[in-house]
């Protein structure tokens, strides 16, 4: 079932005096040079809209694009380690991975508690 809007024939919708939607007003874009913008007729005085990016923004989008840019594999470390593996060099510390294994443990139990 369509959904329909009452007075609306589902036509394009357009800026023509026969639509039944009130005209869109056209502004002018605000100037970042200081030029003062046009005064609406709605408001006494005239404002600009600035933005102002901090240090912190601009470190944490050079982070966000060296994260992206690094892969999620480091290819040369698989390839040292399968030739490890195959060649019969490759030695497992199973105290290190136990270790790991409980800090792992311990860190997931932390962020559960939060």
């Amino acid at each position: 079932m369509a959904n329909q809007i009452k007075g609306l024939d589902g036509g394009s919708i357009g800026s023509d005096s026969s639509n039944p939607i009130e005209k869109v007003r056209i502004s002018n874009p605000v100037s970042s040079g200081g030029a003062s913008a046009p005064q609406n007729t709605n408001q006494s005085t005239s404002r600009a809209d600035s933005v102002h990016i901090t240090q912190s923004a601009h470190a944490l989008n050079s982070l966000s694009e060296a994260v992206s840019d690094t892969p999620d594999v480091d290819t040369n470390r698989v390839a040292a380690l399968q030739q490890a593996i195959s060649s019969g060099t490759y030695k497992a510390n199973p105290e290190r991975i136990a270790s790991n294994m409980l800090q792992l443990e311990q860190e997931l139990s932390q962020s559960t508690q939060r």
